[in-house]
């Protein structure tokens, strides 16, 4: 997979982690995605799957970009005990776009100082490197280009390129109809869209506040963008597998590869 092009999602949960039999189909650990473009592996947000990424790596990936969406905590969680800050000989480059008046240093920083953590991001053993998230961003032979969606706070909706084959990634954003026009445009024709779907129609009356979108919105966005393969990310943590599995035939009659993303699931591009 050195020069081809994959996507593994490492955590597809939203809101906080979760655990037991009832969780065990698609996951319980928070939203974080490797994907890898022309040979440049590129990480999205570090929730807790993140302390899945070590066993991924090939051995000369030793200098990972880490591009956040928005510092949310459950986005946020892998890091603390992400391995690569512990270990020797691995580089982790941080981007984020500045919320609240802080920039990535100090989003990161507000969760992992004390009282919340004992130690800071520069205390860590070998300290990620922290750098603005801007509109374009070359990582080698990957493009990243980002624009602003709908959620409380903020978020950076992401797109990479490279190699033939672009990712769309847009978690923790309302898909409102004044935004739908341009986020059609940013996700057209994508190889593969990774997109919120946290709630049932069902549910949606009384959550549509919370910067998140039903999953049947999430798959009409793939189809009407063309997107050739749609993964719906941030799971309710009260949606069971039981739930999911029997909402996944929802999903496919509006778009026929449109499937609920599963913790471990490697999609070839």
């Amino acid at each position: 997979m050195k020069n081809g092009a994959s996507v593994t999602v490492l955590g597809a949960r939203g809101s906080v982690p979760v655990s037991g039999p009832d969780f065990m189909g698609y996951g319980g650990a928070t939203v974080c995605v490797l994907a890898r473009l022309a040979g440049q592996a590129v990480v999205l947000d570090a929730g807790t799957g993140l302390l899945e990424l070590p066993r991924l790596l090939e051995d000369e990936e030793r200098r990972i970009p880490l591009l956040l969406s928005h510092p949310h905590a459950d986005h946020l969680l892998g890091l603390p005990l992400c391995p690569l800050l512990l270990q020797p000989g691995f580089r982790v480059d941080i981007y984020a776009a500045r919320r609240h008046g802080l920039d990535a240093e100090g989003q990161v920083r507000a969760l992992l100082s004390p009282p919340l953590w004992p130690v800071g991001p520069h205390q860590l053993p070998f300290p990620p490197a922290f750098h603005d998230l801007p509109p374009r961003l070359e990582l080698g032979p990957v493009t990243v280009e980002s624009m602003e969606g709908v959620h409380p706070g903020g978020v950076s909706l992401l797109r990479l390129t490279g190699g033939g084959r672009r990712v769309v990634f847009v978690t923790d954003c309302t898909i409102t109809d004044s935004l739908l026009p341009a986020l059609k445009e940013f996700a057209r024709d994508c190889d593969l869209l990774l997109v919120d779907g946290q709630y049932s129609d069902d549910e949606w009356p009384t959550r549509a506040g919370f910067g998140h979108n039903t999953w049947t919105a999430a798959a009409r966005l793939g189809r009407d963008c063309g997107a050739k393969r749609v993964l719906v990310i941030h799971h309710d943590p009260a949606h069971t597998d039981c739930q999911l599995d029997a909402a996944a035939e929802e999903l496919r009659r509006i778009h026929p590869d449109c499937a609920f993303a599963r913790a471990g699931e490697e999609v070839l591009l």
